[in-house]
């Protein structure tokens, strides 16, 4: 997963809402260092005013930035 990437969440749309985490955008990805983890990113998704943190593996990619 990289910035820019079109993601979504299969567990948000299952359970919260599916047409907010039907489609979000990857704003920045890293990986901690201490303790070291699992790569995590920040989304944007549509309709809301703020990001939200996610491990990668909990997320889907819909389409690449290439």
């Amino acid at each position: 997963m990289k910035r820019g990437d079109l993601v979504k969440h299969p567990k948000g749309i299952e359970n919260v809402c599916k047409e907010k985490y039907s489609l979000g955008v990857v704003l920045s990805e890293y990986t901690p260092q201490h303790p070291t983890g699992a790569q995590q990113v920040t989304v944007m998704w549509r309709g809301m005013q703020s990001y939200l943190v996610y491990n990668a593996d909990q997320l889907e990619v819909i389409s690449e930035n290439r």
